[in-house]
């Protein structure tokens, strides 16, 4: 099993695009497609940081229907900045997060196995739901598909058991 470590992370804002539905024909990739093209209109961004955000949040009825929210967002040095119509921002809350590495985007489904169902049952810790279900992808430098490399992390807030 890969790697998987519990560490602190702080609040981030983001504003990106926003999907609602099942990803049943690849929306959250075509999100992304979307979301570069309004790189220039989307206010107060932090340029330096060279991150992306992909935030999944369940709703209560996630197990039955698998229809769930997905953010692509980038982080934002001013959280009060107004965005354009059809810019969302959200906050990612402070907290623990168990992470682990996903390799490429091919690993995705993989690496989701494996934090939720092998290393969170056999752990110390259990899902921290205080904020509801959600977790998020953290793509950062490593992340360059066009250099070859897809290097991403997959971020699943936790608490002590």
């Amino acid at each position: 099993m890969p790697k998987i470590e519990v560490v602190s992370q702080s609040q981030v804002t983001i504003a990106g695009l926003h999907y609602h539905g099942k990803n049943q024909a690849g929306e959250v990739p075509q999100l992304w497609v979307q979301l570069n093209q309004h790189w220039d209109e989307i206010q107060g961004k932090d340029e330096s940081a060279h991150k992306a955000y992909g935030v999944s949040i369940m709703g209560n009825d996630f197990a039955e229907t698998m229809t769930f929210n997905y953010i692509a967002g980038f982080p934002l040095l001013d959280a009060k900045a107004a965005q354009p119509e059809g810019i969302v921002k959200h906050t990612i809350p402070s907290g623990l997060y168990a992470v682990i590495v996903s390799p490429n985007l091919t690993s995705i489904q993989q690496a989701y196995d494996a934090i939720y169902n092998r290393w969170l049952p056999e752990s110390d810790y259990a899902l921290d739901l205080s904020h509801g279900n959600f977790c998020f992808e953290l793509y950062g430098e490593e992340f360059m598909p066009a250099a070859g490399s897809e290097k991403f992390y997959i971020y699943v807030p936790v608490k002590e058991k």
